[in-house]
């Protein structure tokens, strides 16, 4: 099977439902004809029929304006029965190729058509004529949120969000430095962004200088709507936060126990549709370039694993275990908010095709 054909029936077949909402079931009646209430042209009441048979269509793409998004939610809702009240929705995913199309409405009337995909947002507005209005291609872009990175010895995920053509505010998180501390410490300042990312390597200061108040200030943060992404050795961010979503490799009570992943190349297993989608096979190549990575052993129920792979570990004593089937990306939520944790991290030349797509797709879902 071909890339091109791969991606057409992965995304057919699994669809993208992450941002899909539920509704009461009159909401989507699209094919219904009903009346809005309002008096016809000889001044009476008499209800005025209604055509649900228009529709808008279009496309989302990235904050370049040069990359389709896959997977973002698009949706409009209007008033059906004519009693002021916006009580209808519809909704749709974009395809492969960022296309959308939001079916069963009426003409002649005014839509505020939004598209959400994570943090990143934009909204439209439309005055449908009847039949199938597109909005224009130049109007596509989704607006970036406010981003935050905390730098790491070794992981640079801001290359990736660079080249995205995404601003971030950087705060140094290598050894000596205590910026990244002083900022984790402030939640004021903390809540100025909607997605902070933790890259491998951040020094460890935090541990054991303020374990209590990051942990509180972190949960906060996305129990309020903030995203937070962590990879490799920041694993400790999120066992440290949320204990339960997560189980790692070793003690999970003891810091650092889990860096005991060999390094080497695996073929993941793709499990998130999304991603199947964008990649365009049910399998990616993903590299670990350094010894010591932190494994992730499971995940607990309410958490989506995103990718996994058989994976090699080794211990301190040089014992050796293969873990069949071990997740190395997965999601969750909090409150408003979302964390996504990854055990492998970008490292220039190290990271592969696959891993810059998924990178991408998951700094676009955060």
């Amino acid at each position: 099977m071909t890339r091109m054909v791969w991606m057409l029936v992965a995304f057919a077949v699994a669809g993208c439902t992450e941002y899909k909402l539920e509704a009461d079931a009159d909401a989507f009646a699209a094919d219904d004809t009903g009346v809005d209430g309002r008096a016809d042209a000889d001044g009476d009441d008499t209800a005025v029929p209604v055509d649900f048979d228009s529709a808008i269509s279009g496309r989302v793409c990235d904050s370049m304006g040069d990359g389709w998004v896959v997977g973002a939610y698009v949706y409009t809702t209007f008033d059906s029965d004519g009693d002021g009240e916006h009580d209808s929705r519809v909704e749709d995913s974009t395809d492969i190729e960022g296309r959308f199309l939001l079916t069963g409405l009426p003409s002649g009337r005014d839509y505020v058509v939004h598209a959400v995909k994570g943090s990143f947002e934009q909204s439209f507005d439309v005055t449908l004529p009847s039949g199938t209005y597109e909005i224009p291609e130049d109007e596509c872009s989704l607006e970036p949120p406010n981003i935050a990175v905390i730098s790491g010895d070794y992981d640079h995920i801001e290359d990736i969000i660079s080249t995205m053509g995404l601003d971030f505010t950087l705060y140094r998180g290598t050894y000596g430095s205590t910026e990244y501390l002083d900022f984790l410490r402030d939640p004021a300042a903390m809540a100025e962004f909607d997605i902070i990312f933790f890259n491998c390597g951040v020094a460890s200061d935090w541990y054991y200088l303020a374990r209590d108040e990051v942990r509180s200030n972190i949960r906060t943060f996305v129990q309020n709507g903030g995203s937070i992404y962590t990879s490799d050795w920041a694993y400790y961010f999120v066992e440290n936060t949320f204990p339960a979503k997560l189980t790692f490799y070793g003690n999970d009570n003891t810091f650092g126990d889990a860096t005991v992943g060999e390094s080497g190349s695996v073929s993941a297993d793709v499990v998130d549709p999304t991603m199947q989608a964008i990649i365009g096979a049910p399998t990616a190549n993903i590299n670990f370039d350094l010894d010591m990575w932190a494994v992730l052993e499971s995940v607990g129920p309410d958490v989506e694993t995103l990718l996994s792979a058989r994976v090699n570990v080794v211990d301190i004593w040089g014992t050796g275990t293969t873990l069949p089937n071990a997740p190395i990306a997965a999601r969750f939520s909090i409150g408003e908010g979302r964390v996504i944790y990854t055990t492998f991290h970008n490292e220039h030349a190290a990271t592969t095709l696959d891993m810059t797509d998924i990178l991408e797709e998951i700094i676009l879902s955060l």
